[in-house]
């Protein structure tokens, strides 16, 4: 045999030792000519050992940091349907032909995996239970940030929200202000060196006639905050960063951040930065110590005023809606 032949023959045995050993090691590979074969009819398709007739109604409650199944009761015959709405009315209601009890206020969600998945707060007047559902809901990221009041409230009913700090905090304005609740946006700012990400947050502040005080809400990062068992209101919380005296309460355990396509309007990915300030609480608490340096709030002629007296030329720089008052004053507009 001359050296032409061997050297074919061995060619030969190392082109199908590579597809040999390409179609063992590379799904992709095995995936595509799996697909050609049942194409043409030479291959039958894969038959799943499970079918989505197989599959059935699922429903849970989640209230503060726990979740707890729930199951459906037979014994519900005066069961409605789930009404169109984010926020119902303690009751029995419907999923799947199968009937549930809702009387507990909090956050209910059903979903029976490939046909339907349903979300409803249910209310009647415990604060507390709302910021929490809503927490629930509400993760961190920008992909929502452009949807209207009504497109937030349309995909609540079905999905998480994945927006920034202002736009969860004007979200649940309005539905503090439809169920009557006194509230207001709030913000703060760093007087440090200002980057692209990392200069200020806003959230509300929910008069609690149970404290009689205004009390603060951050629930981009599910949380409010007390000192003493007392929760704080934005200008307590401001005062109590420096002394570092203050205890963060969660609202709720979810998924903090939506990391999948959190990128600016430059196309820079943000995930790396979102994970680092929300990875514990330590992380947290070095995150308020930056951007909680200037307390601002607004009144309803949209004037945002602050009272820093020390930095008041370099926050007046900032926009010529920020209006300095003195100390006094902002507390007689805002605290008393």
């Amino acid at each position: 045999m001359n050296n032409k032949i061997i050297a074919a023959i061995g060619l030969g045995f190392i082109v199908i030792f590579s597809i040999f050993y390409t179609l063992q090691n590379d799904t992709d590979a095995r995936n595509s000519v799996r697909e050609s074969l049942i194409e043409m009819e030479l291959k039958e398709p894969i038959s799943r050992p499970y079918s989505q007739d197989d599959n059935t109604p699922q429903a849970y409650f989640a209230y503060q940091t726990s979740i707890n199944q729930i199951i459906a009761d037979r014994s519900l015959v005066d069961s409605e349907p789930l009404p169109d709405e984010l926020l119902i009315l303690p009751g029995h209601y419907v999923f799947q032909n199968l009937n549930y009890d809702l009387t507990e206020e909090g956050l209910y969600r059903f979903y029976l995996p490939e046909i339907e998945n349903q979300q409803r707060i249910v209310f009647n007047g415990d604060i507390d239970s709302l910021l929490s559902s809503i927490a629930w809901i509400y993760s961190h990221g920008n992909s929502d940030n452009k949807k209207s009041i009504k497109e937030l409230h349309d995909k609540a009913l079905h999905s998480k929200i994945f927006g920034t700090c202002d736009n969860i905090s004007h979200w649940i304005k309005h539905i503090l202000d439809d169920n009557q609740i006194k509230s207001r946006v709030v913000q703060t700012l760093t007087v440090e060196n200002w980057n692209s990400y990392n200069n200020g947050h806003t959230m509300i502040e929910i008069y609690r006639h149970d404290f009689n005080k205004w009390v603060l809400y951050d629930l981009d990062n599910n949380a409010y905050f007390s000192a003493n068992q007392i929760p704080l209101s934005l200008l307590e919380f401001h005062d109590a960063i420096d002394k570092e005296n203050y205890n963060i309460h969660f609202l709720a355990d979810d998924t903090k951040n939506d990391i999948s396509d959190f990128k600016g309007n430059d196309g820079y990915d943000y995930a790396f930065v979102a994970e680092s300030i929300n990875s514990n609480e330590d992380t947290l608490r070095d995150w308020y110590h930056r951007v909680v340096q200037v307390v601002i709030i607004s009144d309803t002629e949209n004037n945002y005023y602050f009272y820093d007296q020390k930095h008041r030329e370099q926050i007046e720089d900032y926009s010529s809606q920020y209006k300095f008052l003195e100390y006094e004053e902002f507390i007689q507009k805002f605290y008393n």
